[in-house]
């Protein structure tokens, strides 16, 4: 398959905003593009050669790619950089090199999408001495022969930035239009896989196909969630009079994967932190009895000295420290084990939660204060559940988590089987989208950011608030020094929004927000109808993409429990 058919439809993809254009373009380049170039195209249109949760990256930043286009284009390196400071996008700067360039290599062959996908691919592979100029050849060899359309979109796929819209969560009703497959189908396959490209590539070859697809070690399973709850009362009554009820800590939900001496430790956002946690490798290796197996966890950082959990931040400082057996004495951490997905080769999704729960206390010898099982009661007694409650809170945890004992695990779902229960109202995990400048002592510094939460109907964002609360001196430095690389010109293809901001951004960041009251709010100020009294800054949701952030849906049902709340009050 030629790579310009490819580079055509990225170019229209970029051109507009409309989701149902979006959505039509790729449902059209599916259907034209060969069984066997599915997977290379799907990964192609994301921006990357590899799936998600593969912690690779090319290698190739601004500098070995100016190289590559001045030994491809015949311009020399400064005036390269003039243009780059003009348009400000290597892409762009391609496009006219390539539409004028001083050289043109004479009968070559027209660039094919394997091509591409195989260089791009082959970068991270490429180590040793000499392998930045291996790595700056090999770039240069694919562009050589590219039309300006082409160039365009090499570049940014080898920088990982395609700037066409074009998040995962869009795939799903393409790859069902393309192949007249259920969306439900499409979305349970990821759910299993969390690979867009392996599920397009099923799916083009039928339902039955697709149904095989299954959990395998070393692919993450996308988490199951818990939903919000009134109250004790409304928790009983959904679980018909009894539950497990276990203690939610705040940390990192973490999914280790064992197979054999290797071991994978996967977030929630499907990327791969095993290298953060050395420390933990071994312990778990010891602790799942089985061969092979998945198991489901929550990481916590440990006090040494008080040995409570410390805050979910701490956890995060460990990635960025280079002295890693040094931070590890000074923020150990702990893995506490909840549920099970696979044991040697039985999958245990389907089963009921009891039952699960059961095989994951036969599959796991705890490594006391490394790994653990979470503690747990059964009880349909609401004063022993209080009583657990308030355990779970005195040892620094968030609270409960309750389960129905016959609940199957349902991969990326959130439904009313897993229940949380704390003693405070959530917090919601929004996605920036625009900031406006601080005054006074703020100057200098952008000083409150507009966010943002995720619509599950056409998965575009709509503004909740404005948040100019809860920075610390030191937060409002550090942000604005990290938001400075998401600036962009105008708001993102992505988001409605209304008002009109110093400064917008690229949505990729999640900020947790405390709040003291949910409002409804005229669609003109925010364009999810609703809008938050008091919000507070909370922290960088690290361990979140935008497409986990809290949905219009979810801020609905908890503007609904809120007014419940307020009417029993009265």
């Amino acid at each position: 398959m030629r790579y310009s058919i490819l580079a055509e439809v990225l170019q229209k993809l970029e051109q507009t905003s409309s989701y149902l254009q979006k959505n039509s373009l790729i449902v059209e380049l599916l259907r034209q593009t060969p069984k066997e170039e599915i997977r290379r195209v799907i990964y192609l249109l994301l921006g990357r050669a590899w799936p998600t949760y593969e912690s690779k990256e090319t290698g190739i930043g601004p500098q070995q790619l100016k190289k590559a286009l001045a030994l491809a284009s015949g311009y020399k390196l400064n005036q390269i950089e003039e243009m780059l400071k003009k348009e400000g996008d290597f892409g762009a700067v391609a496009y006219q090199l390539f539409s004028k360039r001083k050289q043109v290599t004479l009968f070559s062959k027209p660039l094919t999408v394997r091509e591409v996908f195989e260089t791009i691919r082959s970068l991270p592979e490429i180590t040793g001495e000499g392998s930045v100029d291996r790595k700056i050849a090999s770039v240069a060899k694919l562009l050589t022969p590219a039309s300006p359309l082409e160039a365009k979109f090499v570049v940014r796929s080898v920088l990982g930035d395609l700037r066409i819209g074009v998040a995962e969560g869009r795939l799903r009703d393409a790859i069902a239009s393309a192949f007249g497959i259920p969306p439900e189908e499409v979305e349970h396959a990821y759910m299993l896989t969390t690979d867009y490209a392996l599920v397009a590539e099923a799916a083009a070859r039928g339902l039955e196909e697709l149904r095989k697809l299954s959990v395998t070690v070393g692919h993450p399973v996308s988490p199951m969630l818990a939903q919000r709850a009134e109250d004790l009362d409304e928790i009983l009554e959904r679980l018909g009079g009894k539950g497990a009820f276990e203690i939610k800590l705040d940390g990192i939900r973490m999914q280790a994967h064992k197979d054999g001496e290797r071991i994978w430790l996967f977030t929630r956002r499907m990327e791969d932190y095993t290298s953060m946690f050395p420390d933990l490798i071994e312990p778990i290796r010891k602790a799942l009895k089985h061969e092979r197996a998945i198991v489901d966890g929550e990481l916590v950082a440990v006090d040494p000295r008080t040995k409570k959990p410390m805050p979910f931040q701490e956890v995060l400082k460990r990635r960025r420290k280079y002295d890693i057996e040094k931070v590890a004495k000074e923020i150990p951490i702990q893995l506490h084990l909840f549920d099970i997905l696979l044991r040697d080769g039985e999958c245990l999704m389907d089963q009921p939660y009891e039952v699960r729960r059961r095989c994951l206390l036969e599959s796991v010898q705890e490594i006391p204060g490394k790994v653990m099982v979470v503690e747990q009661i059964v009880s349909g007694d609401k004063e022993e559940i209080k009583r657990f409650l308030d355990r779970a809170i005195g040892l620094g945890h968030e609270g409960l988590l309750a389960k129905a004992l016959d609940s199957t695990y349902r991969a990326g779902r959130r439904e009313f089987v897993w229940l949380k229960l704390k003693p405070v109202l959530e917090t919601l995990d929004l996605v920036v989208v625009g900031a406006h400048y601080g005054k006074g002592k703020r100057a200098g510094f952008w000083g409150s950011y507009v966010l943002a939460a995720r619509d599950e109907d056409t998965g575009r964002l709509k503004t909740v608030t404005k948040c100019g609360s809860g920075y610390t001196d030191e937060d409002l430095k550090n942000l604005t020094e990290f938001f400075k690389p998401l600036q962009i010109p105008r708001p993102s293809d992505e988001v409605d929004i209304e008002i009109e901001c110093d400064a917008y951004f690229e949505p990729k960041v999640v900020f947790e927000v405390k709040f003291e009251e949910i409002q409804v709010s005229p669609e003109e100020k925010h364009t999810s109808g609703f809008g938050l009294r008091f919000p507070r800054f909370v922290r960088i949701r690290e361990d979140r993409s935008p497409e986990q952030a809290s949905t219009v849906q979810e801020i609905a049902e908890l503007y609904e429990l809120q007014e419940r709340r307020k009417a029993k009050g009265k």
